[in-house]
């Protein structure tokens, strides 16, 4: 593909969205070290200066390629916890479970794995992963202290550990997804969420 230099009428967004598209396929192939920003630009078809000038550097484009992923992930798992009366629940819940186990999304869960991995042996990818991870925590505690303070979720819970569980869930199943474990349906998913956000309750609401 011919390489091509970015004019300022063409839309930043959408070179940047091309440039992760690339990175995603060069990373799902050949891994973080693998990988040459040279090589996501060919990809791409753009200059090596028209991803630096997005992207600080590759450790950049792992954080960026996954953070999608990550996130709507965990957001999955908080949507678990929430809008249980009745069936809404379950059917908010099933739409979102193809985060963790629809096949369509394996290549992402696979890319996931792969950031962490790549955290453990480069430093650089190991502070943005730290950071934004840690971001999300504070977030998804937030969340939490705010649910308590409403009377949604149980006041004696702590709120860190209730995210880190949101955080943990999402990951648990990317390892297990590449240790080639078959992995529970929509329909086991949204039970399990029915009775996670039911023990989350106030003991006066469970007991009413």
């Amino acid at each position: 593909m011919a390489q091509v230099t970015i004019g300022e009428d063409q839309a930043p967004a959408t070179t940047r969205d091309r440039i992760l598209a690339a990175a995603a396929e060069v990373f799902a192939e050949r891994g973080y070290e693998g990988a040459a920003v040279s090589d996501i630009a060919r990809r791409a078809g753009f200059t090596t200066g028209a991803i630096y000038g997005r992207f600080r550097d590759k450790a950049e484009l792992l954080l960026e390629v996954v953070r999608g992923v990550l996130e709507s992930q965990q957001d999955a798992a908080v949507v678990a916890t929430r809008a249980t009366e009745g069936g809404d629940m379950s059917s908010r819940f099933a739409e979102l479970v193809g985060e963790f186990v629809d096949a369509d999304r394996e290549a992402s869960r696979a890319l996931v794995l792969e950031a962490h991995v790549a955290a453990r042996r480069d430093q650089t990818v190991g502070e943005l992963l730290r950071t934004f991870q840690s971001e999300r925590l504070d977030g998804l505690r937030d969340l939490v202290a705010d649910a308590q303070a409403r009377g949604e979720v149980a006041a004696d819970l702590d709120p860190t550990t209730v995210a880190i569980l949101f955080l943990a869930i999402p990951l648990g199943v990317v390892l297990l997804d590449a240790a080639g474990i078959d992995l529970p349906g929509a329909e086991a998913w949204a039970e399990v969420a029915r009775q996670t956000a039911a023990a989350l309750r106030p003991e006066n609401e469970k007991e009413a």
